[in-house]
């Protein structure tokens, strides 16, 4: 009787001490995991997180030592799992487009807080030359295909060649302000990757990064194309001289986001949306209905960064390539003119 009850509590010390060896490992994997991975973290948290924590009033961007604050996260897998929470106060929440076309949110509410925005767009010059950065969020995003010089599809409606996607219509925008005299920065980082659904972190980290080395843009574009949808197709073109042109559209985020889950950081969204008005009246005023009307979004689109940050959906995915370049010249004499209209030229 006595040996029985020696060999059943062998038994439960070996299955406690096996439990307990279960659970160090599981520990250690984490550990390891949330190491291995710190490049991931770093993307994915140390930025997003450093918007999230700034957030005293007034603020546009992370302060230095809120930067470098997330890193600790990286040193505490506990910690850093709970800042992907997002019910818990390190998550922000980040706006991704699916393929579908881009629909106002509360436009009536909307509608209300633009009539309340007075006076127009004054561009405030950085420099003796107008500076513009442009980059590009979804930076694989393409046009329709053409049968007799089709491209190879990273996923449906992208592709990774620069010969096809929005970036090479970054590159042709990029000639076309140049030749009107604006510096340009064309910046050909890739944000899609990993995921599409974080590109928004990473190219936080990109505008981040100018501003750490002090660099000045006296507008930031961020150049995408809109998916095809009932709002946006009729027309999909608007011709002139014999030419199809992509129609064009401002987006503007207020950064209060959704469900109630907002930004600490917000852009000063009435002044971009001075900006993106005074765009889209002066593409009109060249060619009627180039430009569809301003889009206002409760996202943020990383326009806290500068108080002239705009997205511009250039055409949609059913466009051709051809007409999204060739909406590149009105576009740029638009943003030339409202540039150079301060600068005296």
């Amino acid at each position: 009787m006595i040996r029985i009850k020696v060999y059943k509590l062998r038994q439960l010390v070996c299955a406690a001490v096996i439990a307990l060896l279960v659970v160090a490992a599981v520990i250690t994997g984490i550990c390891l995991f949330a190491r291995g991975n710190a490049e991931n973290a770093r993307e994915t948290v140390s930025y997003a997180v450093a918007s999230a924590q700034a957030g005293a009033a007034g603020e546009d961007k992370p302060s230095s030592a809120a930067a470098i604050a997330p890193l600790y996260l990286l040193d505490d897998p506990s910690r850093l799992l709970t800042a992907q929470l997002p019910l818990e106060p390190y998550a922000i929440p980040v706006t991704a487009e699916s393929e579908t076309g881009d629909e106002p949110d509360d436009p009536e509410r909307i509608r209300v807080e633009i009539s309340k925005i007075e006076g127009k767009y004054e561009p405030n010059l950085t420099q003796d030359k107008p500076r513009v950065l442009i980059y590009h969020t979804h930076s694989y995003e393409a046009y329709a295909q053409d049968p007799k010089n089709p491209y190879k599809e990273t996923s449906t409606w992208r592709t990774d060649d620069v010969d096809y996607n929005i970036m090479g219509v970054g590159s042709r925008l990029t000639e076309e302000l140049e030749k009107l005299g604006i510096e340009v920065v064309h910046d050909m980082t890739e944000h899609e990757p990993p995921k599409l659904g974080t590109a928004y972190v990473r190219s936080l980290a990109t505008l981040q990064a100018y501003a750490d080395r002090g660099e000045e843009f006296d507008m930031m574009i961020d150049l995408h194309r809109d998916a095809a949808s009932s709002r946006n197709t009729n027309p999909s073109c608007v011709e002139a001289g014999g030419v199809e042109y992509a129609r064009l559209m401002m987006l503007i985020g207020t950064g209060e986001g959704s469900d109630g889950n907002t930004f600490s950081i917000k852009p000063n969204w009435q002044e971009n949306y001075k900006l993106a008005q005074a765009l889209t009246d002066a593409l009109n005023a060249q060619i009627p209905n180039l430009c569809r009307d301003v889009m206002v979004k409760t996202g943020r689109y990383n326009q806290h960064m500068s108080p002239s940050a705009v997205l511009i959906e250039v055409g949609h995915n059913k466009n051709t390539l051809q007409q999204a370049m060739n909406s590149t010249a009105p576009l740029a004499c638009a943003i030339a003119e409202i540039l150079q209209d301060d600068n005296g030229d």
